[in-house]
């Protein structure tokens, strides 16, 4: 009788739901404008750190841009340069980040998060994903910025060794997901039709955004939520 009961306990406790176990997502791609933006739907079955950061700087890819929202589109931080750079491991595989790479770093608690990629300076106009980003009417925004192709432009930047870095960037990006449970690509809602004539004013005369400061004064960037 005792061995039939422990057969029946242990087929019982197969059945209970088990908590997926954190993973690692990669992404990458290109943008076909400097405008572009990506979005990134992912999930946490249980509370944790999630590490979320770019690698296509160093490659010479675009000065990306890193934005985190709740499932509803509230923003919870928005990232440009989150470290003075240095290599993660995702599925096996060492990735380089650079100082103008996107990198945050946060406690968060279980359910659905979005990220969002975008080219410096096109930073969300507001708290609600909904609004949009600053750039929406300008495809081209960064030939105002200055380099020879017109577009994906870094214009006159030093780095934290006070180097110049090169005013023309390539399109493509990098994206990594890890300890979290799922991940996937999504595209992102167009923002409303008043917003985007308000932002049409807005940057009409063109020009960039000053960085805040410079990259080597710059920390992680950590957040606790639960």
């Amino acid at each position: 009788m005792k061995k039939i009961l422990a057969i029946a306990v242990l087929a019982g406790a197969a059945t209970l739901p088990v908590p997926a176990l954190s993973a690692a997502f990669d992404f990458n791609g290109s943008f076909a404008q400097d405008n572009d933006v990506v979005r990134f739907d992912f999930s946490l079955g249980l509370p944790g750190a999630v590490t979320l950061f770019t690698s296509s700087w160093l490659g010479g890819g675009f000065d990306p841009i890193l934005t985190l929202w709740d499932g509803g589109g509230n923003q919870i931080l928005e990232q440009d340069d989150g470290s003075l750079g240095g290599a993660l491991v995702s599925n096996g595989v060492t990735y380089n980040y650079g100082e103008f790479d996107s990198y945050i770093n946060l406690n968060l608690a279980a359910g659905n998060y979005i990220a969002t990629l975008t080219q410096y300076d096109n930073f969300s106009v507001s708290g609600i994903l909904a609004d949009g980003f600053l750039r929406d009417t300008d495809p081209v925004f960064t030939a105002a910025f200055g380099c020879s192709n017109g577009r994906f432009c870094e214009g006159s930047l030093v780095d934290s060794n006070n180097n110049p870095v090169e005013p023309n960037r390539t399109n493509a990006w990098d994206v990594h997901f890890l300890n979290v449970d799922s991940a996937s690509v999504n595209s992102v809602p167009e923002p409303p039709t008043w917003m985007l004539l308000g932002l049409s004013g807005l940057f009409f005369l063109g020009g960039r955004l000053p960085k805040a400061c410079s990259s080597a004064g710059k920390s992680v960037s950590t957040a606790v939520f639960v």
